[in-house]
């Protein structure tokens, strides 16, 4: 606690002290003073969010002082960013994943889903890992974690009363897969994790490109069934060596549990029903708008879902979601893509990230696909010591501008790091998840960084390889090339 306070400490007045000499300096001659002083903001910004100086969403808030306050941009033009469709499609996210919350349907589907993979411990692990998996696609990875925990430890409790099956043979693995299958889910999707949601509103605000709910699916998905069944292997196989033997004990406690949840409610009902038609909105709105020559988006559709949760009666006087339930939603989220959206704007109207594209000749020489690599593995490693969104709202202007330099189609960079930036699994700080099942008392860091450091290495390289192979195969882009959509922007501007 006394290192993260002088860490924090630290970071706060370092932040400030980088930003004055940005303040009081000229910047370089190839750089206009707009442009050096957003560089600065980002600094601060960076800084804050590494050192957790102030809460990482409050930083967020940054561009929306600073900014105007400094001549740069106008309020409103900066205020827009943190009202981005984008930022509404999380919002509706969040109010549909509160309704299944407060409903206790999340509940009922783990306890489905556990009762259908059996009750031996590796059989088990891998029925926690599909479980919260498919949970984090839908609800954010930190809700997921701390919905299937509860359920992890019960289970565990009945296992440790079994002496034959010691603590690093089954909660360990157990505890982990919980984290590591949380973050996977997320990637999934563009509603999953911030960081999806961070990349997609940096390229529709900045560069006009559209990334939707399916054609992130169409990357993220085959991404996290590829590296669920490694990480289940690794867990129950190489690291650990977890038990295939069937618990009676388990089995009867699964059945006492279903027993006592008791038949789904109407609130559950309409709920789940509400979550279906969204998803399938989600997933076929395209067709849907070809169809009917509509103009149905993910944004409008999210909220369409939330809309609903507040209409529809589940008995008299109550709705399927009351307002008291959606203002629980994680609204310092909405700040943190926000504020990346604002930054991400600076550094293209300012001309820093086209500054920042000129070092992209010093890397020529190397090869395009060890660079893609080298990307997604150093954003790994940035991910374990700082916020996956804050790193994904700090690099991504880079990485856009960085590919340019070399003649690179830019979505072969931001796509891997962003998926990658949900799979630091070595440190408790890395991701929400991590940090959750570390709360628990019954993992040791040294277990999570025995675990962590193979799969992160391993994890990059799935990582790259299938978004590549995608990209190239499915979507028919080139990777060497700048694509028609940078241009038209430039055109535009």
């Amino acid at each position: 606690m006394i290192k993260k306070n002088i860490l924090s400490i630290g970071g706060l007045f370092t932040g400030l002290l980088i930003f004055g000499i940005f303040l009081l300096t000229s910047p370089p001659k190839e750089l206009e003073n707009i442009a050096w002083i957003t560089a600065g903001v980002a600094l601060l910004m960076t800084i804050w969010w590494i050192s957790e100086a102030i809460p990482i969403y409050v930083t967020g808030l940054i561009p929306l002082i600073a900014f105007p306050l400094l001549g740069l941009y106008e309020l409103k033009v900066v205020a827009s960013s943190y009202a981005h469709p984008l930022v509404l499609l999380f919002l509706g996210g969040f109010i549909i994943a509160s309704a299944m919350e407060s409903s206790g349907l999340h509940k009922r589907i783990a306890l489905k889903i556990l009762t259908l993979c059996g009750t031996s411990p590796s059989k088990i692990i891998g029925g926690f890992m599909i479980t919260t998996a498919l949970l984090s696609m839908w609800v954010s990875n930190t809700a997921s974690t701390i919905m299937m925990l509860p359920i992890a430890t019960s289970v565990i409790t009945i296992f440790s009363s079994q002496s034959k099956i010691k603590n690093n043979q089954f909660a360990i693995p157990l505890l982990l897969a919980i984290a590591y299958s949380a973050s996977i889910g997320g990637a999934a999707t563009l509603i999953g994790t911030p960081t999806n949601i961070m990349l997609a509103s940096i390229l529709s605000e900045t560069y006009n490109y559209q990334i939707d709910f399916i054609d992130w699916l169409i990357i993220g998905l085959p991404v996290a069934l590829i590296l669920i069944p490694i990480v289940w292997i690794f867990l129950n196989k190489i690291i650990f060596t977890v038990s295939t033997k069937k618990s009676d004990a388990l089995e009867k406690t699964l059945k006492k549990l279903k027993k006592d949840i008791g038949k789904p409610n109407l609130t559950q009902k309409i709920v789940a029903m509400v979550f279906t038609l969204t998803a399938l909105l989600w997933i076929f709105r395209r067709y849907i708008n070809d169809l009917f020559q509509a103009n149905l988006n993910d944004t409008s559709v999210g909220l369409f879902g939330a809309l609903l949760l507040f209409i529809i009666p589940t008995s008299k006087g109550n709705r399927a979601c009351s307002w008291e339930t959606a203002n629980k939603i994680p609204w310092g989220i909405l700040f943190l893509v926000g504020g990346g959206i604002a930054l991400s704007k600076a550094f293209q109207s300012s001309g820093l990230a086209l500054w920042i594209g000129t070092f992209s000749n010093y890397f020529y020489h190397l090869n395009i696909y060890l660079l893609i690599f080298l990307s997604v593995a150093i954003i790994i490693l940035l991910t374990e010591l700082n916020s996956n969104t804050a790193t994904v709202a700090t690099f991504t202007p880079i990485l856009v501008i960085f590919a340019l330099g070399l003649e690179a189609n830019p979505l072969y960079f931001v796509i891997p790091t962003t998926i990658a930036a949900s799979c630091a699994f070595m440190l408790p700080i890395a991701t929400p998840p991590n940090a959750v099942v570390f709360g628990s008392g019954k993992l040791d860091i040294k277990d999570m960084i025995r675990a962590g450091i193979s799969l992160n290495i391993i994890s990059a390289l799935i990582v790259s390889f299938v978004s590549i192979l995608i990209l190239d195969v499915v979507f028919d882009y080139e990777l060497l090339g700048v694509p028609n959509w940078i241009t038209e922007t430039e055109i535009n501007k």
